[in-house]
């Protein structure tokens, strides 16, 4: 297989970010997204989660937005409620290009169905490890049994860290599909990682995401992103010399 890197996510973008520095970042680094986290509860998980009523702020800033699900708003998704989801980020969900659904397990719930999910939308699936695919594997049973006439992608994030920043070693999922590393990704790591995923023979199609490695006081810190994207420019620019 041959890596090909299609993403490099910074998620939880905050009250506190300055929309025009985003718009620098991503036009000097296309490859660049930016991810919301949304929960029904987001004044009790800390600045990481928008406010849901100024995400229509987001409008028109010319940002690659992807959406991020948690908690009991993550489940109503997974049981393809998603009316709820377009009521709490108040009518935008036109905004994100992609949309994650972040559930640890998938407890066996006859009644997720997972899809359909938003048309035109890249659905992706959140996975602790690639041993326990179990989630992933029941979205995409039942997007072919059910035969959609649309065909949005499904895509996996493997993180066992599930957001918490911890740094956990990459393990690479062989698939035809597109998959997302994450786990404590931060500029002290991330040449590494990327130099590793780049690198090797079973990565296909792949992003990388961050969220709490570009974080200062749990604020969304724009010069740690920016970090960042120089170390992968340059581990890019070696990958593609040699």
């Amino acid at each position: 297989m041959k890596a090909n890197l299609q993403h490099i996510t910074f998620t939880g973008i905050d009250a506190s970010t300055d929309f025009q520095t985003l718009r620098e970042i991503q036009k000097e680094y296309p490859l660049v997204e930016f991810g919301v986290l949304i929960s029904y509860h987001w004044y009790e998980n800390g600045n990481r989660y928008l406010d849901p009523k100024i995400i229509d702020m987001l409008r028109g800033q010319g940002l690659k937005l992807s959406l991020h699900v948690c908690g009991s708003a993550a489940r109503d998704a997974a049981l393809g409620k998603w009316e709820t989801i377009d009521k709490l980020v108040w009518g935008n969900l036109d905004l994100f290009k992609r949309t994650q659904i972040n559930i640890a397990e998938r407890k066996d719930n006859p009644g997720y169905c997972w899809i359909p999910w938003v048309i035109g939308q890249e659905l992706i699936v959140q996975q602790r490890s690639g041993e326990d695919m179990s989630i992933y594997e029941a979205t995409i049973k039942q997007w072919c049994e059910r035969s959609y006439p649309h065909r949005d992608p499904i895509s996996v994030l493997l993180d066992a860290s599930g957001g918490r920043g911890v740094d956990t070693p990459i393990k690479v999922l062989r698939s035809n599909g597109k998959v997302g590393y994450a786990g404590g990704i931060n500029a002290d790591n991330v040449g590494d990682k990327l130099s590793y995923l780049l690198e090797h023979e079973d990565t296909g199609d792949f992003w990388i995401d961050m969220e709490s490695g570009v974080r200062t006081d749990d604020w969304f810190d724009t010069e740690k992103v920016a970090k960042v994207l120089q170390i992968c420019q340059h581990v890019i620019k070696e990958q593609k010399a040699g």
